[in-house]
């Protein structure tokens, strides 16, 4: 079994799983899930939650290696066979409850230098709800002698994907090659342009899109219900439409694109890992606002 710790505020409730992840394990608006639930009788793993922490960096690592600061440096795998280190580690690391109040809960998790990143930090996660949205701060905080590369992002998956309609506003994309990867920063497919409301197209889109204007709405017609997820601290954002077997639809704010350690140079522009001094803070942030319509 997981605990899970419960938040609510007005019509909105919040469900957090500190030992997965520090992940959101639901988050309902009255008695519509607005992310995906955790099944609690079923496989317990964050990445089954409503939304999990992207640290210390978002997406794919190709191969599970990269070179900085002259180094070349491999981290673990931690999907599977899968060939390349997905996510960061804080996804798979048990986070603490140092403070809550009945509508906050602050979390915070320490990692040691290992094969997981090479370099040890803090992490912070504020979660706090009003009565009509969830604000979801993460901070981390450089623990290591020198400056390190970092990336933070977020991994909602939106609920009933079959019944919504989404709005995504971005000026580019990255194209994937065979392997996940991406290739080449392009114009944006029509298949894959939501500038205006259009059911989301199953099985069809998992890449990073620049130049993201920091909001991004899923709706709901017949249960009235509209929720706007946004960052006013990234311009990038992964928009991941499963098979519809999932169900579900992820807008995932992040800092970083797929890959940007071996891409970008580090700290070149806000595509990028950014390059952060030996004690400093990085943070990133998210909110998902309801709107009920009658």
């Amino acid at each position: 079994m997981v605990t899970l710790i419960e938040k609510s505020c007005g019509n909105l409730t919040l469900s957090v799983a500190p030992e997965l992840g520090g992940a959101i394990a639901a988050l309902n608006w009255r008695d519509c899930a607005i992310l995906r639930p955790l099944q609690i009788n079923g496989e317990l793993r964050a990445n089954l939650c409503g939304s999990y922490p992207l640290i210390p960096w978002s997406n794919r690592i190709s191969q599970s290696q990269f070179s900085f600061a002259g180094q070349t440096w491999q981290v673990a795998k931690n999907f599977g066979d899968h060939p390349h280190a997905i996510h960061g580690n804080g996804w798979q690391a048990a986070w603490k409850v140092t403070s809550e109040s009945s509508n906050s809960i602050l979390l915070e998790m320490t990692h040691d230098a290992s094969e997981a990143w090479p370099w040890p930090y803090h992490a912070i996660q504020l979660m706090e709800l009003s009565e009509h949205a969830l604000r979801v701060s993460m901070t981390y905080i450089n623990q290591a002698e020198t400056s390190v590369p970092v990336g933070l992002g977020f991994h909602p998956f939106f609920a009933h994907a079959s019944e919504c309609e989404i709005c995504f506003v971005a000026k580019k994309v990255w194209l994937n090659d065979a392997s996940a990867l991406p290739s080449q920063e392009s114009e944006i497919p029509k298949e894959w342009d939501y500038n205006t409301f259009r059911q989301p197209q199953f099985g069809s889109v998992d890449n990073c899109f620049t130049g993201w204007n920091g909001s991004a709405q899923i709706r709901w017609p017949r249960r009235d219900i509209t929720a706007t997820v946004s960052s006013d601290t990234v311009t990038n954002a992964v928009l991941f439409i499963p098979g519809a077997e999932r169900n579900v639809v992820a807008i995932e704010p992040v800092s970083n694109i797929n890959n940007a350690i071996n891409l970008l140079p580090v700290g070149s522009d806000d595509r990028a890992m950014r390059l952060l001094p030996s004690g400093e803070r990085f943070s990133v942030s998210m909110e998902i606002r309801i709107a009920e319509h009658a």
